[in-house]
């Protein structure tokens, strides 16, 4: 098997710059040194790919159940160093065709335990969204008495980052579709915001209050395809999935409660980006929290007979939304806004829009209510 490999402006002839192999990999964004370099990199996937040449009963049957067809070359090529993971995009050509798979690399103690985490996690809440990735296999290989964790998953083939973005005529939504940035119409922007919060409230749990965080908008978290007439979102990683709180006895009341802080957190949060990902925190247009509310009424219908809840989820939670007032919301968006981490850096952000957002959101739900009568 032929393994060749690219870093984007150091590589060439399938083979990454010798002096950038001496070079450290950063164990996090601030780029404080892991004790690993490039090469390091390089022998940590090399090692699992020709165990997996010899053996053929992880990642080849993960992929291929049955008959795995033949692999004739493998191309890694280095993305990008994340907090916790140094992404790559592996290709394997067979005779099936070329199948791209996402290779998730951590040099770090921490780094190594999210991996675990999160492969668990996509392998357990998979199943209920195909908008997650599929996981095929976790490895820990020792490279020069350190131990890195990498996972291999699903590359979703065609799917761009995408990021608010400043324009004369007001904020936009970006798509980073390879080196061309594509400014995607109002009509779009609504619909990746409405498959966001649909995804999240299909992987929420109203029973338990178990929910996908943290997630982040300027992380691209989400993804979007363009190709076809609508977008398409897809959620490429889930980091934590645990309740937003202990309850020892769970009837009607607390399940709903609990969707209206999931929701009301749902939507401050789809509202939060930064400027073309990594400037100045944005706030997404008052558009967003109908997408947001559309969204999780699509999302709710997924959920059936919660609890003493009979049938359909999303009913039961219109039915408690519309009964409150505005000034209710208020205390509940309060609430949870003083659940986040109060030194984040769009804490700022949100206190100055927050009330505005409320209003917004009651506006909608008393719209909900007008329909129903």
């Amino acid at each position: 098997m032929k393994i060749t490999w690219s870093l984007p402006g150091h590589s060439s002839s399938g083979k990454i710059d010798e002096k950038v192999l001496a070079t450290p990999l950063p164990a996090n964004r601030v780029y404080e040194e892991s004790g690993l370099c490039y090469a390091h990199y390089v022998r940590a996937v090399e090692t699992v790919l020709k165990q997996e040449e010899t053996r053929r009963d992880g990642l080849m049957e993960a992929l291929f159940p049955g008959t795995a067809p033949e692999v004739h070359g493998v191309h890694v090529e280095i993305l990008k160093h994340g907090p916790f993971y140094h992404p790559a995009r592996m290709t394997l050509e067979t005779d099936a065709g070329a199948f791209s798979l996402v290779i998730n690399l951590a040099v770090t103690s921490e780094g190594g335990a999210c991996a675990e985490r999160e492969f668990a996690l996509l392998g357990q809440l998979a199943e209920r969204s195909e908008a997650l990735p599929r996981v095929y296999l976790l490895k820990a290989v020792d490279v020069d008495g350190h131990r890195v964790v990498l996972f291999f998953g699903e590359w979703f083939d065609g799917f761009h980052e995408f990021h608010q973005t400043r324009r004369p005529e007001g904020d936009r939504v970006v798509v980073w579709a390879g080196e061309s940035h594509g400014l995607v119409t109002r009509e779009t922007e609504c619909s990746i915001y409405c498959q966001s919060a649909d995804i999240l409230t299909r992987l929420y749990n109203p029973l338990s209050f178990a929910l996908v965080q943290p997630w982040h908008h300027a992380a691209g978290d989400f993804v979007v395809n363009m190709e076809a007439t609508l977008p398409r979102v897809r959620l490429i990683t889930l980091r934590q999935y645990i309740p937003m709180a202990e309850v020892d006895d769970i009837g009607a009341e607390e399940i709903l409660e609990g969707a209206l802080f999931f929701l009301m957190m749902l939507s401050i949060r789809n509202r939060l980006d930064r400027y073309d990902g990594i400037g100045e925190v944005a706030w997404v247009g008052t558009h967003s929290v109908k997408s947001t509310l559309d969204g999780f009424f699509t999302g709710a219908a997924y959920h059936q007979n919660i609890g003493p809840l009979e049938g359909a989820f999303g009913p039961w939670v219109k039915d408690y939304l519309v009964t409150y007032t505005e000034e209710e919301f208020r205390e509940t968006a309060d609430a949870v806004v003083s659940s986040f981490n109060p030194q984040a850096s769009e804490m700022g952000v949100i206190r100055e829009h927050i009330a505005d957002h409320v209003a917004e959101f009651y506006r909608i739900i008393q719209a909900l209510n007008i329909h129903q009568e």
